[in-house]
């Protein structure tokens, strides 16, 4: 019986001490020494040249929109007050034609002024995305400069040390390779062919 005790408390210790065995071989194991920076994506658009120039156009648009919302507010409660005193002298049955009419003018413009609305928050958010694609270039330069891996949102990131954002940096490379970039419409515009094709061909 003493043969197969000893030898199920020799397996026994032998797997105790591989932990152990593991542990020393992970000390020995290093990542590569490949920084990871990170950046504030909000001040890219805020803060080059380029992106304000962008933000400019859409706050026009925002106020040219504002404008015109107020402008059919007006016209309505003018065509609403007309209306009132029509009632005076219109019987009934005429009456509810012109307040059905009315009605109908009113929800229209609600539905057309709300689409706009939508429709200029969607062109934020697709000059955004188009303005990031056109400076990526200044940033991926900015990385390979300084050996990095990738460039993280700070948003994004946990906890982070104050040495790892490129923000300022990645500033002052989009206005020295950008300057001012291009108007609104011509950010938005389509590709070319023969650009698209390059790029499918890459």
């Amino acid at each position: 019986m003493g043969a197969p005790i000893l030898a199920l408390c020799l397996a026994i210790l032998s797997l105790i001490a591989l932990p152990s065995k593991s542990l020393a071989q992970a000390s020995s194991f290093s990542l590569p020494d490949i920084p990871v920076l990170t950046i504030k994506r909000e001040r890219l658009f805020t803060e080059t040249q380029f992106g304000q120039n962008l933000s400019a156009e859409i706050a026009v648009r925002g106020r040219r929109l504002s404008a015109e919302n107020r402008r059919i507010e007006q016209e309505l409660a003018d065509e609403e007050s007309e209306l009132t005193e029509l009632r005076k002298t219109l019987n009934p049955e005429e009456f509810r034609v012109l307040a059905d009419a009315f009605d109908i003018k009113v929800t229209t413009a609600r539905f057309e002024q709300d689409t706009k609305a939508r429709g200029l928050s969607q062109l934020t958010d697709q000059v955004e995305r188009r303005f990031l694609f056109t400076i990526a270039p200044a940033i991926q330069g900015l990385m390979r400069e300084k050996g990095a891996s990738v460039i993280l949102d700070r948003r994004a990131v946990f906890a982070s040390a104050d040495e790892t954002d490129i923000t300022q940096e990645a500033i002052g490379r989009i206005d020295s390779a950008l300057g001012q970039g291009m108007p609104l419409d011509e950010l938005l515009a389509p590709a070319p062919a023969s650009e698209k094709d390059a790029t499918q061909d890459q």
